[in-house]
């Protein structure tokens, strides 16, 4: 399970990375505001880095609640992306918070 969550968090990761570098290639306009990209990505990549790696040294209530944490921002990501109709975000962000949930409740 916890290999399953590190591709998780490395996707989230990664797809940050992208927002940084490419926004419009994510949120499919050309206006993009540069300042909250930088503020979703100053989060983004620590708390996937975090949420991937730290399973593999640790486990117990702590690490539960860091990877039930990851879950919650991957639902309100399902959310947005509901709002916006990307099917894509829907099912990957959907994907990720149930491997973080189910990865949360093995290390619990």
């Amino acid at each position: 399970m916890i290999i399953l969550n590190l591709f998780a968090s490395a996707a989230s990761g990664g797809f940050a990375s992208i927002a940084l570098v490419r926004p419009q290639i994510l949120s499919r306009s050309s206006a993009v505001e540069k300042f909250y990209v930088r503020m979703y990505v100053a989060r983004a990549v620590p708390l996937a880095i975090s949420a991937g790696l730290v399973p593999f040294w640790y486990a117990g209530v702590p690490v539960s609640l860091l990877l039930f944490t990851a879950a919650l921002i991957q639902g309100a990501d399902v959310l947005i992306a509901v709002e916006k109709k990307q099917r894509g975000m829907i099912m990957g962000a959907t994907l990720g918070m149930i491997i973080h949930l189910l990865c949360g409740f093995t290390t619990w």
